[in-house]
């Protein structure tokens, strides 16, 4: 390689570096612009760390602008000057800070909603969608279910927004807020149901004990008021120890769920289809939707009923699509999109729908809504997928 080459090569690379670092500004101060402006949406080709540090810097200027906004002037001394100086860049840091902490929170929750989308449940994936080739099932997740789920008497609706009803859809109320969260509570930890645990989670322990006291007779008094009392114990058995145990006749929606779920892939599927399609039909909305259960999301318990309703969604449209049931394709697949819009499998499976009805067009506007729903993430960095472009192009020339 003679010199001339070398420098060359050599002033190619300067050139590549600067641009590189040009375009990093550039899209940095883009971000950040956007940001300020409220806006939600990013350029898909800013990579994820400037995405977080231009959100991050923007909370910052936007908290910093809030607290010099509503600073009023007044007459003061010197000493009160700097005191006050002093509270306004305390009061920006911490406003500023909880600025940034939603930003990647936001972030995150984006991120993991991204990667949930792309999991694959059932038994046929984006590039067999022609082929019917099969392939090894990925999700191992079963949560905990009852085997005497079938006796219950009291219902916990968690998928959805949270409430408690009999048998008869009669609605459970109760007088004191905290009583329906410590109901969900308890019907979600029945293997752990602790009080210093309940009080942790619901309090952050700061609680006094008559407080506590009250809301767990609020409980017991609102289960008694709705449906009775058990004729073998109570809904909340009294203890002297710490032990804070829950009625068996109590369920959730996401056990019964479970148990469905477990029968229809351990057993007969056609036998077994319409308990899971008449637990299916409960989910109204994303998990514990309209309340701030934060130890619901910190637990994971979120994120484990979305994949256990997601899972169930592609279970019964996979056999409805083998049946050539459409409806039961199409009503399957929406309630799985209410707890993750945008879920690659559930998508493919309502495109083969279409496409065995011969429907073109809706073929194609299954693909536009689910690109918005992955462009509405744009803080994750989720992309429409290439392989269900691919798979829609496909079914629509079918």
């Amino acid at each position: 390689m003679n010199v001339s080459t070398a420098e060359t090569i050599e002033m190619i690379g300067q050139i590549a570096v600067v641009a590189a670092v040009i375009w990093l500004l550039v899209t940095f101060v883009l971000q950040t612009i956007a940001a300020v402006r409220g806006s939600k949406r990013a350029s898909r080709w800013a990579p994820q760390f400037v995405r977080v540090a231009a959100v991050s810097l923007a909370g910052l200027v936007v908290s910093a602008k809030a607290v010099h906004a509503t600073a009023m002037p007044e007459q003061t001394s010197p000493e009160s000057d700097d005191r006050e100086s002093s509270l306004s860049l305390t009061d920006t840091a911490l406003l500023g800070s909880v600025a940034t902490n939603v930003a990647l929170g936001s972030y995150l929750v984006a991120k993991k909603r991204s990667e949930l989308r792309k999991m694959t449940y059932g038994s046929a994936s984006i590039d067999d969608v022609t082929s019917g080739q099969n392939f090894e099932q990925r999700d191992t997740y079963r949560p905990h279910s009852r085997s005497d789920s079938g006796n219950w008497q009291v219902i916990v609706r968690v998928l959805g927004p949270p409430s408690a009803e009999d048998r008869d859809g009669r609605r459970v109320t109760f007088s004191k807020g905290k009583a329906l969260e410590l109901l969900v509570w308890m019907a979600e930890h029945r293997g752990s149901s602790l009080r210093s645990a309940a009080r942790t989670a619901l309090w952050d322990g700061d609680v006094r004990d008559a407080t506590f006291a009250n809301v767990v007779s609020e409980v017991r008094r609102g289960l008694n008021s709705a449906v009775g009392e058990p004729p073998d114990d109570e809904w909340l058995p009294r203890t002297f120890s710490d032990r804070l145990p829950l009625h068996d006749g109590v369920v959730t929606d996401a056990q019964l769920l479970a148990v469905e779920l477990d029968r229809f892939e351990s057993g007969d599927k056609q036998e077994s289809q319409a308990g899971l399609v008449s637990c299916l039909d409960r989910v109204t909305n994303l998990p514990f939707s309209g309340v701030n259960y934060a130890w619901a999301d910190a637990e994971g318990i979120t994120t484990s009923h979305v994949i256990l309703v997601v899972r169930a969604a592609v279970h019964l449209a996979e056999l409805a699509i083998g049946n050539g049931d459409t409806t039961l394709l199409f009503s399957s697949t929406e309630r799985g999109l209410r707890v993750l819009p945008g879920h690659e499998e559930l998508v493919l499976l309502r495109m083969r729908g279409h496409a065995q009805l011969g429907n073109r067009a809706a073929i194609r506007l299954e693909w536009e809504s689910y690109s918005r729903a992955v462009e509405s993430d744009a803080w994750a960095g989720g992309e429409p997928s290439e392989a269900l472009r691919a798979a829609a192009e496909e079914l629509a020339r079918v």
